[in-house]
């Protein structure tokens, strides 16, 4: 990684630390203006993400920043405590969750960074379960079975590194291949969204590739019925929640025409993905999956969830109504 791209991260971070939720996007974007073409970069190579117009720094850009930032090894000092504590918790209780609030007494840590660390660790290996709003007083995870697979931290961010290398290089074999099946879907995990990953990705492992295809359009449809507070389904959950009219979510600026055709054209690969993906999943066993196509489909429902996660709430139905 050059220079300026470190440089840039680094900012990211220390800025970061004082928003606990996020970094405000468009106003870095807008102070960084003679920089946008490397943001984007940054941002299509995992280094940050971009959420509800926020910017989240990853682990992979903190393991970069690692041996030049105080911020960035203090975090993964921090990381890797909080690892050590949830992999001896799963070995004493496995398959049980822990609220952070004891989390925090049991590592001798601030319940906000303990909050701060694990914000970047469920992107970063498997939980069983996790709270949506890590924030939350009564806040939980559960840790999983692979927390065993490793003895420290740093070992799930060297291999995270090893798949993202990796997954580069496959991209540009395949290109000029015509065998596809020499391709590693191994390799696919930091593709995915929190979301899919979080629901999904355990049964494609373990070789349940059509729960694994289901769980993945289902955890879309559940993350628009949270930021929405809508309880409906389907095409009729979409129509309003992507309504021009009266919309819950704006995926662009509709007052254009090119957002309203963004608009109109998700609606329609939302309600497809409902009608193509989801249903005929759920609804019969049979299915011509392989590990490719499953992981691919699993890439296709983070693309979904992140446009939900990027798209603009400006209404929201009172889920006690």
């Amino acid at each position: 990684m050059d220079e300026l791209s470190k440089s840039i991260l680094e900012e990211i971070l220390k800025l970061s630390i004082t928003h606990t939720k996020g970094l405000n996007a468009i106003q870095f974007r807008a102070k960084r203006h003679e920089h946008l073409d490397l943001l984007d970069a940054l941002e299509s190579k995992r280094y940050i993400e971009k959420k509800n117009n926020n910017y989240y720094i990853t682990v992979l850009a903190i393991l970069e920043l690692s041996d030049r930032s105080d911020e960035a090894k203090n975090l993964l000092d921090k990381c890797e405590h909080i690892f050590q504590v949830l992999r001896q918790f799963y070995i004493d209780h496995p398959g049980e969750n822990i609220y952070l609030n004891l989390l925090s007494e049991i590592s001798n840590m601030p319940r906000g960074d303990v909050n701060i660390c694990l914000a970047h660790m469920v992107d970063a290996i498997s939980f069983q379960t996790w709270s949506n709003d890590l924030y939350a007083e009564d806040a939980t995870v559960t840790p999983a079975e692979r927390f065993l697979r490793y003895q420290n931290f740093r070992d799930v961010l060297e291999e995270i590194k090893s798949w993202h290398s990796k997954s580069a290089t496959n991209i540009t074999v395949q290109v000029g291949n015509i065998n596809r099946a020499e391709y590693s879907v191994k390799d696919f995990q930091f593709l995915l969204h929190p979301e899919i990953a979080k629901h999904a990705l355990q049964q494609y492992k373990n070789g349940h590739l059509r729960e694994a295809v289901l769980n993945s359009i289902i955890a879309v449809f559940d993350l628009i019925r949270e930021k929405t507070g809508l309880k409906d389904d389907g095409d009729r959950l979409i129509g309003k929640a992507f309504s021009l009219e009266n919309p819950y979510l704006i995926l662009s600026e509709i007052d254009s025409e090119s957002g309203q055709s963004d608009q109109k054209g998700f609606i329609q690969i939302f309600k497809g993905s409902f009608q193509g993906i989801r249903n005929p999943k759920a609804h019969s066993l049979t299915n011509d999956l392989t590990p490719l196509k499953a992981a691919q489909y699993l890439v296709f429902a983070s693309l979904l969830a992140r446009r939900v996660d990027e798209a603009n709430v400006v209404n929201k139905k009172n889920t006690e109504n």
